[in-house]
């Protein structure tokens, strides 16, 4: 072979060679196709290894964000030098590179969020509109999600306040996927546009308009690859009112998730009850028909939730859940933060469940009748091993952990200080 060929071949597997090495130092670095994210309150001995923090996660979607961040927020509330302000300049900075904002807040909290609108709201490439859930519903936007690129999505129970950084445990995860992120702008247009037009009846008319797109549903879920086994994810949103038909609804997917547990379910939500608090009082049996059900099948049934649920009647219904065969209720009392008593902090205000190390459910919502029917909320039902196992370490950590009390069927609980 002439000198020159050999040269030239040399040349090129060289080149092939340190491509074929770039492509694996990429795949190597490229971010899961799931993460469970974890806020930890400082002070406490919460923090699963291997789970990134929320502010890091935050920071790290908002700084790759190239095109647009679409951002559903029940309120924003900040404290100057808090844990949240790296977060809002990172998107005053994004915006002003030329990154699309959206945002999508809640009416009825805009007392809260007040002085996040005034900074952001004048912001070039930020656009904010407030959404009347109150009158449309008889709800509040309580779901807590944003979309990067058309190609990621976070959804979580972590408000965007500077204590659900620091002060708060939350859960959350995100998502890398460009179907699921048009899954979710889905949801978040149809709610932008009902800002700009609070008309619900010409709402319900466009929301039987086809989508353009194949949505991730329970009946066509996502279906990633991850450390060699697969994902199946699916989407669910509340209220049916407030959402294109083709969406799926969160509630059937919870229950779902619940009648096919087998042996272990385990749950841990802020607040949990079959009273309606909200809106018409009554009785609600949906999910503690389900939770009660599986109980009677002989599977163990564990539920942490926060003190903030030991408020009358729900500690009645709570102890009378107690009482069922298989059933263990906990509730957590957050120690004080080291600097003191902080206003709507330390509490557990994680919304996941773990059906038999395999099905897992992350959301944004609480488990009462309105946060289904009349509040925007927003969850994602995962089967698959990896992500039950690390939420399953979470909820042993704070199962076996010094903050948590059993619930009696015949004690009594004092509701903690709140504000």
């Amino acid at each position: 072979m002439p000198v020159r060929a050999r040269r030239c071949l040399l040349l090129g597997g060289a080149a092939l060679l340190a491509m074929l090495l770039s492509s694996a130092v990429l795949a190597r670095s490229a971010p899961p196709a799931l993460q469970i994210v974890e806020s930890v309150p400082v002070g406490t001995i919460y923090g699963q290894p291997g789970v990134p923090r929320t502010q890091a996660i935050w920071l790290d979607l908002i700084n790759h964000a190239q095109k647009s961040i679409d951002l559903a927020a029940f309120y924003i509330s900040n404290q100057p030098g808090a844990a949240l302000q790296p977060v809002l300049d990172a998107l005053i900075r994004r915006a002003a590179a030329g990154v699309k904002v959206r945002i999508l807040l809640d009416a009825t909290f805009m007392k809260e969020s007040r002085a996040a609108y005034d900074l952001l709201a004048g912001k070039p490439g930020i656009d904010i509109r407030i959404l009347p859930v109150d009158k449309l519903t008889g709800g509040v936007l309580h779901a807590k999600y944003f979309i990067v690129d058309d190609h990621v999505v976070f959804v979580g129970s972590q408000n965007w306040d500077w204590r659900a950084l620091t002060q708060i445990h939350e859960i959350g995860a995100v998502v890398r996927s460009t179907r699921m992120a048009k899954t979710f702008t889905a949801a978040f247009d149809f709610d932008w546009q009902l800002a700009a037009d609070p008309n619900l009846p010409a709402a319900r008319r466009r929301a039987v308009q086809p989508p353009d797109f194949a949505p991730v549903t329970a009946q066509d879920p996502l279906v990633l690859q991850q450390d060699g086994a697969p994902l199946v994810i699916s989407a669910g949103f509340s209220p049916r009112a407030l959402m294109p038909d083709w969406l799926d609804p969160e509630l059937p997917q919870l229950l779902r998730l619940i009648d096919g547990a087998q042996h272990t379910l385990d749950i841990q939500v802020m607040t949990l009850s079959a009273f309606k608090d909200y809106g018409p009082k009554g009785w609600w049996p949906a999910l503690d028909s389900a939770l009660r059900d599986a109980a009677a099948r002989g599977v163990r049934v564990r539920i942490i939730v926060a003190d903030w649920a030991l408020r009358e009647p729900m500690q009645a219904y709570l102890k009378s859940l107690a009482l069922m065969p298989n059933i263990s209720i906990k509730y957590s009392t957050l120690p004080e933060a080291p600097q003191g008593f902080i206003p709507y902090a330390r509490v557990e205000h994680c919304k996941y469940a773990v059906a038999d190390d395999r099905m897992s459910y992350i959301g944004t919502g609480n488990w009462s009748w309105s946060y289904f029917a009349t509040t925007v909320d927003a969850s994602l039902f995962i089967t698959g091993k990896a992500p039950a196992q690390t939420l399953s370490a979470i909820f042993n950590r704070d199962w076996n952990g010094p903050y948590v009390q059993r619930i009696e069927p015949g004690g009594h609980y004092a509701p903690p200080r709140v504000r």
